[in-house]
This record gives C-alpha cells, sequence and structure tokens, in this order.
C-alpha cells in the first residue's frame, strides 16, 4: 500500500522534472547531436565545390588525413601545446585558488571578479592586445611554442583556477584541524589532505583547460603568424577557407574528437577511481 501510494505521490513530480528537462534536451540535440550527426555524413561525402552533396559514399578523406604528414605534426603540435598549457596553468592556478580560500570573504569576491573580468572581454581583443604587449615588451616571444603557450595560459588560466576552488572551499575545516592534532604539518596536510580532497576539481579545470587549448585557432593566428606552428585547428581552417575541402575537414574534427572523447574518457575513469577508493577507505 505504502508503495503504491509513493508511486501516485511522484507521478506529477516525474512529469515535472520530464517538462522541465524538455529545454535542455531540445539545446542538446539542435546544437550537439544534430550537428555531430551531419559532420560525420559529410565526412564521407565528396567534395564538391558548389556545395551540392549528391548521395555518395567514400573514405578517402579518413585516407589521405592519416597518411598526410601535416596531420602527425598538427596533431603532435596541439597536444603538446594543450598538455603544456594545463600544465603550467595548474602550476598557477592551484595555489592562486588555495590563497584565495585562506582570505576573507570580501577579499575573495573581489579577487574573483578580477580573475572572471577578462572574460567578459572578446576573447579576440585579449589576443590583439597580448600580441600588442609581446611585441612591445617581448618581441622573442612571437612565432614560439612559448609565446603561443603564454597566449594559451592567458586567457583559459580562469578555468583552471574557479572549479578548482570551488571545490577547496568547500573542504570541512575540520579535516584540516585533525591533521594538525594528528601531527602533521601544514606541507603534510596539503599533500595527503587538501590535494586528494580537491582532485575531482583538479580533473574539471584539466578538462576545461586542455579541451579548447588543443582545438584554438584565434590564438596561434595571432601569436603565431608565420604559421611555423601548425595546429590540429589551423589544418580544419585551411582545409575550408583555402581549399575548399569541407568534407576533408569534417573527416579531421571526426578524429579528433574521437582522441578528445578518449582523453576525456581516461580523466573521467580517472576520477571514478578516485571516488571508489576514497569509499573504501571510508568504509574501512
Amino acid at each position: 500500500m505504502q508503495a503504491n501510494a509513493l508511486r501516485v505521490k511522484n507521478k506529477p513530480k516525474k512529469k515535472l522534472e520530464f517538462f522541465l528537462s524538455i529545454p535542455y534536451y531540445f539545446v542538446l540535440i539542435s546544437l550537439v547531436v544534430v550537428p555531430i550527426f551531419l559532420l560525420v555524413i559529410s565526412s564521407f561525402q565528396f567534395d564538391n565545390r558548389s556545395g551540392i552533396y549528391p548521395i555518395s559514399f567514400t573514405f578517402d578523406h579518413y585516407l589521405d588525413f592519416l597518411r598526410a604528414t601535416a596531420f602527425v605534426r598538427a596533431m603532435t603540435a596541439s597536444l603538446w601545446i594543450a598538455a603544456a598549457t594545463t600544465v603550467v596553468t595548474l602550476m598557477i592556478g592551484y595555489p592562486l585558488a588555495y590563497i584565495l580560500t585562506k582570505m576573507k570573504l570580501r577579499t575573495q569576491i573581489a579577487l574573483l571578479l578580477l580573475i572572471n573580468a577578462p572574460m567578459w572581454i572578446n576573447m579576440l581583443l585579449r589576443v590583439r592586445a597580448l600580441e600588442q604587449i609581446m611585441r612591445m615588451f617581448f618581441p622573442y616571444l612571437i612565432d614560439t611554442v612559448p609565446g603561443v603557450v603564454l597566449g594559451l595560459v592567458y586567457v583559459y588560466l580562469p578555468f583552471m583556477v574557479l572549479p578548482i576552488y570551488a571545490v577547496l572551499s568547500k573542504i570541512d575545516p575540520n579535516y584540516l584541524e585533525s591533521s594538525a592534532d594528528l601531527g602533521a604539518n601544514k606541507f603534510k596536510t596539503i599533500v595527503k589532505v587538501v590535494i586528494p580532497l580537491s582532485l575531482s576539481g583538479v580533473l574539471a579545470g584539466i578538462l576545461m583547460v586542455f579541451l579548447p587549448a588543443a582545438t584554438t585557432i584565434i590564438i596561434p593566428q595571432y601569436l603565431a603568424p608565420s604559421q611555423n606552428i601548425y595546429m590540429i585547428g589551423t589544418l580544419i581552417e585551411k582545409s575550408i577557407i583555402n581549399n575548399g575541402r569541407i568534407s576533408y575537414a569534417s573527416a579531421v574534427a571526426i578524429v579528433l574528437s574521437i582522441v578528445i572523447l578518449g582523453i576525456v574518457y581516461y580523466i573521467k575513469k580517472l576520477d571514478r577511481y578516485k571516488g571508489v577508493n576514497q569509499n573504501e577507505k571510508e568504509t574501512y
């Protein structure tokens, strides 16, 4: 009787949840699922500059892409630069987020506003401003990998700081006090208590920095104008604008998406593995 009463009581709630989720699924299907579906179809079509795609099917774009040396060079450069950017942003962002949590609330709010403020400005304007500053004071960084990494760190640093700060600010101070009572110094407390508890924020920050850094177009375009740094986003852009090979660019995008999904799956697996280990420790 009680189970039937609970089912009847939960029916209106489930109907409300369904109707509230309709806009989310509409946006997801129209802006994510449908474009990916069209991208996959386009990657198997013959290139046609007229824009009319007759019914066709070919693997040539994928084979050309995998055989091309430009692909290996662009993919290697993209992953290497994105990894370097992620490491640098983590080295800067984690201490910054930790220091923020130790400040007064008003100071935290003010500094968070300053960190978020550049995100309110158009990305192209920020990159152009950084380019002018680098040309005035650090001209030797133009057309170099460190210069591109610097630009990526400047743009994506808030995406590392904010998720780490959100997790660190929710850590129960009793854990830190217990660690100190057991004789651990501040460094050991950070290593043994703070970092493990904030790992979910670190992994979220890694994803939020690595993925856009690996596919960026604007930053290497302005900070490496001679195009000696060839990234995967540049390869897709050149295939469409210069050569008109939309189907080839679609195949490149699909391969890049598969590689990125593999990286995301591995990082998420690390997060789940950490959660399982933590639950086992709490059980015992």
